[in-house]
């Protein structure tokens, strides 16, 4: 029979575990596997951190709490990738029309 016993972590690994989520393009099975613990488990450390950086004033002492300066750096990330998202999308409908134009609509024979 296995025992029923749980991993304990330290706050400063859920920290880092959290800031590496945030700022890695990596998705969160992968990083979960590198790091040795759920996915779930993974999740729910974001979602306690991010409560707690919009609510300081109520975080226990010990709790995980990730850096506004963390999120700056991966709301600029996010910022350039939906801007090369946007420029790709706008060349794909050019293309598009390009390529669906009706050739005997005048132009070229």
């Amino acid at each position: 029979m296995m025992s029923n016993s749980t991993k304990r972590y330290t706050r400063e690994f859920k920290q880092e575990a959290v800031r590496l989520l945030v700022t890695s393009d990596k998705p969160v099975y992968v990083l979960a596997e590198e790091l040795g613990v759920s996915d779930t488990s993974l999740i729910n450390w974001k979602r306690q951190a991010l409560r707690n950086g919009d609510h300081p004033e109520t975080a226990k002492p010990n709790a995980i709490q990730i850096s506004r300066t963390v999120l700056e750096q991966e709301n600029v990330r996010l910022k350039k990738e939906v801007e090369t998202l946007r420029r790709q999308r706008e060349i794909l409908k050019k293309s598009l029309g390009i390529l669906s134009a009706d050739p005997r609509e005048g132009g070229m024979p």
